[in-house]
């Protein structure tokens, strides 16, 4: 089967799971209310009732640099409130991929609260074990090959006799990083993907296992995945481009823009989903 096809049927298999797309944004928009709630509470008790309150529609430097004088003994708490909730939701983050790729995975059975928690759960100390591989292969990536990168285009850099060529060789080696970025990004995909689909425990040789099959299918399995990608930048552009037209004054402007913004993250929820339906799908189709 072809990519398109592949793409295609991925974007079908999303849309299939939209009930699961409500789940995961109730989940995110409780964890955002979690941490802006103080910060929300601090503001209407200073301005709320205040003639400036109504300026506020717009942030600006003044009132937060006052804000943040005023209450310049309690950025520990703060700090805290922010890094608590941040943690869980790393954590949820590892719990609720489970269940993505889980009901991604499981073609033809609707989705449910029951079972896509069941997936949460089942996957989680799995995709917790990816995690801390993850964070391994990361660091090895930008402490050794980002900084041979670095290396390679410094002459480049150093020898330019203007800024034209520092600024193209500044560009690609950022282009560079980005690519190797989704390279080490979908190979772990691919593991959790296949840990799911082969109901395996084993994460260390699911990881060998998944590197031997992205090598022989590296090209079509990249492609795919930049195609994800370019879609979400293509409707990322759109998205700010059509906000520009958006009211800037008023109630119906705040309400408009806080649903505009929910809009978007959907927007990244679905695309969360679709690199794991495609990769699915990708995987079911030619693992031997």
């Amino acid at each position: 089967m072809g990519i398109l096809r592949i793409f295609g049927k991925g974007i079908r298999t999303a849309a299939r799971n939209s009930k699961m797309l409500a789940y995961l944004w109730v989940i995110n928009l409780v964890f955002a209310s979690m941490i802006i709630a103080p910060i929300f509470l601090l503001i209407r008790k200073d301005f709320g009732q205040s003639l400036l309150g109504g300026t506020l529609r717009t942030p600006g430097f003044t009132w937060l640099g006052e804000l943040i004088y005023k209450y310049q003994n309690i950025p520990q708490a703060i700090a805290g409130w922010f890094l608590i909730p941040t943690l869980l939701f790393g954590f949820l983050y590892i719990f609720l991929n489970g269940g993505i790729i889980g009901r991604v995975a499981a073609e033809g059975e609707k989705v449910t609260l029951q079972n896509f928690f069941g997936d949460c759960g089942r996957y989680f100390w799995r995709f917790l074990r990816i995690f801390l591989v993850t964070v391994v292969g990361f660091a090895l990536v930008f402490g050794i090959l980002f900084r041979l990168i670095s290396a390679a285009f410094k002459p480049w850099i150093e020898s330019a006799s203007n800024e034209v060529p520092t600024i193209i060789a500044s560009n690609l080696r950022t282009l560079v990083f980005l690519l190797i970025f989704t390279i080490v990004q979908m190979y772990f995909d691919y593991i959790k993907v296949s840990l799911v689909i082969r109901d395996s425990k084993k994460v260390l040789s699911t990881a060998l296992s998944t590197l031997g099959f992205i090598g022989r299918r590296f090209f079509k399995a990249w492609v795919l995945y930049l195609l994800v990608g370019i879609v979400f930048i293509a409707f990322t552009i759109l998205y700010f481009l059509a906000g520009k037209v958006l009211p800037k004054e008023g109630l119906a402007a705040f309400l408009i823009a806080f649903v505009w913004g929910q809009a978007y993250i959907w927007l990244r929820i679905g695309i969360k989903v679709l690199f794991f339906s495609t990769e699915s799908h990708f995987y079911k189709l030619n693992r031997v």
